[in-house]
């Protein structure tokens, strides 16, 4: 499995909604994850942080993963990159 760790920078911002993205070496388009099944999310409150574990990872799993937290204008906070 792999842990991606996302730390919330901007007190202002709740973690009610997160997203995330990942975008495939080669591609132009990012690909929302959605939660359950293999991606597994924790949202910490108290220290502004939010992970998510990909169980049984394939070669389909690779890329460049985005997180963040979505605004009631569906705007993306981009807060950090994984690759």
């Amino acid at each position: 499995s792999l842990t991606i760790n996302c730390v919330l920078r901007d007190a202002s911002y709740a973690l009610d909604s997160t997203c995330w993205y990942r975008k495939k070496s080669g591609s132009t388009n990012e690909e929302s994850i959605s939660k359950g099944g293999r991606y597994v999310e924790t949202v910490n409150s108290g220290s502004k942080s939010f992970s998510m574990r990909i169980n049984d990872l394939t070669v389909e799993d690779s890329g460049t993963f985005r997180c963040g937290v979505c605004t009631v204008m569906s705007l993306i906070f981009t807060i950090t990159e994984y690759c």
